[in-house]
C-alpha cells in the first residue's frame, strides 16, 4: 500500500510536473542540497566578524559530517535501489550511483535549514529552498517521496539537536 502510494507520488512529480523550465531549473535548485556547496557556506560563515557566524559555522560543519555519517549508514542498511532503477518510463535527468534511502541531499539541506533557522527567526526562509530541493530530487528520478521525507525529518531532528547540544540560545 505504502509503496504504490510512494510510486503514484513519484510519477506525479517526475512525470506528470514535467516541462522544459523545471528540466532546467531543478537541476540547478539539486545542487543547494550538495553538500559541498553547505560546506562552502559553513567555510563562509568561519570567516564572518560575528562570533555566532563562526560558531554556526562550526556547527553547520558538524552537522554536514554527523548528517552523511547518518545516512551513509541508513542507505547500506536499508538498500534501497533508486526509482529509475525498480520503475519503467522515469524520466531520469541526472544518475546518482548510491542507494536511495533516505535522500542525503533532504537531510543535508534541511539540517542547515533547521540549523540556521533555530538561531535567527529571520532565516526561516530556507525552509522553502529546502522544500525545492526536495521537491527536486523527485523531479529529477533520483529519489522516491519517502526518501525526500525521512532525509527531511532526519535533518530537521539532527540540526535541532545540534543547536541543543551546542547551547546555542534557539529563537523559537
Amino acid at each position: 500500500m505504502l509503496s504504490s502510494i510512494d510510486n503514484c507520488l513519484f510519477y506525479l512529480i517526475n512525470k506528470g510536473c514535467s516541462n522544459h523550465f523545471f528540466n532546467v531549473v531543478m537541476p540547478l535548485l539539486n545542487e543547494f542540497g550538495n553538500w559541498k556547496v553547505l560546506l562552502v557556506v559553513a567555510i563562509i560563515l568561519l570567516f564572518l566578524r560575528k562570533k555566532e557566524a563562526r560558531t554556526l559555522g562550526i556547527l553547520l560543519f558538524i552537522g554536514l559530517i554527523v548528517s552523511y555519517t547518518v545516512v551513509f549508514i541508513l542507505k547500506v542498511w536499508i538498500a534501497r535501489p533508486r526509482p529509475f532503477l525498480v520503475l519503467p518510463n522515469v524520466n531520469l535527468l541526472i544518475r546518482d550511483t548510491s542507494f536511495s534511502f533516505p535522500s542525503g541531499y533532504a537531510t543535508s539541506v534541511f539540517m542547515a535549514a533547521a540549523l540556521l533557522s533555530a538561531y535567527s527567526k529571520k532565516l526561516y526562509y530556507l525552509y522553502i529552498a529546502a522544500i525545492g530541493v526536495a521537491f527536486s530530487r523527485i523531479y529529477l528520478g533520483v529519489h522516491f517521496p519517502s526518501d525526500v521525507i525521512a532525509g527531511a525529518l532526519i535533518g530537521i531532528i539532527l540540526g535541532y539537536a545540534i543547536m541543543r547540544i551546542s547551547k546555542i540560545k534557539l529563537i523559537i
